[in-house]
């Protein structure tokens, strides 16, 4: 009797079924692997934006503020307090970061003055150090709406 050398069929198809089967597992791994890496993206791009508004708004709290004869009145962070209620948007900035629009909102959340100068934010004109104000910075995506929120407190230090 003759042996023919080489697969039958059976082999053959179970060797394709086997190899089929271990690219689809690759493939997938690859697929979700760089559906987290787009997010990490994404995720740390909300993060850049939202803390350059922080620094921002951060950095104008400070600043002295002058009436019209040039004379200084108060600084950026105790006009919060008679200006804005709770709720409000005080400070708004939009940012591009690699093409890609970033709009950040600094919302109002609550304040705490130091009672030694005023009894209410009405009689506020100056306050003493440990006066705070507590606000939530919201970022989104220009492009697809994705978004996150950070809360921090702003001190006011002399």
């Amino acid at each position: 009797m003759k042996k023919d050398k080489g697969f039958t069929l059976i082999e053959l198809i179970v060797a394709v079924l086997f190899f089929g089967i271990a690219s689809a597992s690759i493939a997938l791994f690859y697929a979700n692997n760089s559906k987290s890496i787009v997010d990490s993206e994404k995720t740390a791009r909300l993060e850049v934006a939202a803390g350059k508004a922080y620094e921002t708004f951060k950095g104008n709290l400070m600043q002295r503020m002058y009436d019209s004869g040039g004379n200084y009145y108060q600084l950026v962070f105790d006009s919060i307090w008679v200006t804005y209620n709770t709720g409000n948007i005080i400070f708004a900035i939009t940012e591009t970061i690699n093409g890609v629009p970033f709009n950040s909102d600094i919302v109002l959340d609550s304040f705490q003055f130091d009672k030694t100068k005023a009894a209410t934010k009405n009689e506020a004109k100056t306050f003493n150090s440990g006066s705070r104000i507590w606000v939530t910075v919201k970022t989104r995506s220009s492009s697809d709406g994705d978004s996150i929120q950070m809360q921090t407190v702003f001190s006011r230090h002399r």
